[in-house]
């Protein structure tokens, strides 16, 4: 498989080209970027080729599949403009900053018998089956879950403080707010409310949010995200006779042996998880679906996870 890779980002160069490395039979990968072109350097490139126009890198690529890593507000252009060219698709999330792209672009992937892919990449990490797992073998399940995700602030200059670019923790958060529920629940939520605590005094952005979602079953998710606080970034899964709690959830290191904290029957262990790298599992599952024709269900997961999040973004501005 030809790979083109769409923005030289942050993540891109961290954790994305160590992932694809890692997956067999990737024959070439190219890079697009227009500020650091001239930078990129052979070894990333694996093959490949450095273009500093994207629409140049889309007609000119070998790709079989374009992974899409740009501010938030430039997705859903480069994302149509791939699929149009017969490409499967990956996008950062948030995937689309709109409802009715979110609709437009899974109904065009539909049509065209291609992938399309957000990488929301924590649930591949084998913590989150083992503790599925746990769950099921107590015979019972989560009912209710419990996430903090919080950090200092950016830089002034980073694009999440900016409108226009899609900026936000709404945005840049949305979506680990509700893909715990689609995870641990398997279901959307009946009812979503959201409050909006505080806002860049700069430039106007959401720079924290706490919501609140009910699930069928009598099941729900609290939730604080922000971008003023302390380091925070865990869930807690809570159910009849069973707890668990992961840190570093939705980041885990790739190189991290992680410990599940278990509370069962008033009684608490440690479960340990293998180190892995998130990343190349995903990609890995988004390949083997590619090569199976079997990937329908990463646009279906798309959809329902842009759903919830369209749904969190109205109830925050109700309020």
């Amino acid at each position: 498989m030809n790979i083109l890779i769409i923005g030289y980002s942050a993540i891109a160069k961290k954790r994305i080209l160590p992932a694809l490395r890692k997956i067999e039979h990737i024959s070439r990968i190219d890079i697009a970027s227009r500020s650091s072109a001239s930078g990129i350097s052979d070894e990333a490139t694996f093959n490949g080729m450095v273009f500093n126009d994207y629409a140049d890198a889309i007609s000119k690529s070998k790709a079989d599949l374009v992974y899409i890593s740009l501010v938030n507000s430039s997705h859903a252009e480069w994302v149509e403009q791939a699929l149009r060219r017969g490409c499967h698709v990956i996008v950062d999330k948030p995937a689309f900053t709109s409802i009715d792209d979110v609709r437009k672009l899974t109904d065009l992937a539909r049509a065209k018998g291609l992938c399309l892919a957000e990488a929301t990449v924590y649930g591949y990490h084998p913590q989150i089956k083992m503790t599925r797992d746990l769950f099921l073998q107590a015979g019972t399940q989560p009912t209710r879950l419990t996430i903090s995700f919080s950090f200092p602030p950016f830089s002034e200059d980073n694009f999440r403080y900016q409108k226009h670019l899609g900026g936000g923790a709404l945005w840049d958060l949305g979506s680990y707010a509700v893909s715990p529920g689609r995870i641990f629940f398997e279901n959307e939520p009946d009812e979503v409310f959201c409050r909006v605590c505080t806002r860049s005094a700069a430039t106007g952005v959401d720079t924290s949010f706490s919501m609140l979602a009910s699930y069928p079953g009598g099941r729900s998710m609290v939730g604080h995200f922000d971008f003023n606080t302390e380091y925070r970034n865990c869930i807690n899964i809570l159910g009849p006779g069973m707890s668990v709690d992961i840190d570093r959830v939705f980041t885990t290191p790739l190189d991290m042996e992680n410990e599940l904290q278990v509370r069962s029957n008033n009684r608490t262990k440690s479960v340990k998880t293998p180190p892995t790298d998130s990343f190349a599992v995903f990609l890995q599952s988004v390949f083997d679906a590619i090569r199976e024709s079997s990937h329908q269900a990463f646009s279906e997961t798309l959809l329902s996870d842009a759903t919830v999040l369209h749904r969190l973004r109205k109830a925050a501005q109700e309020e």
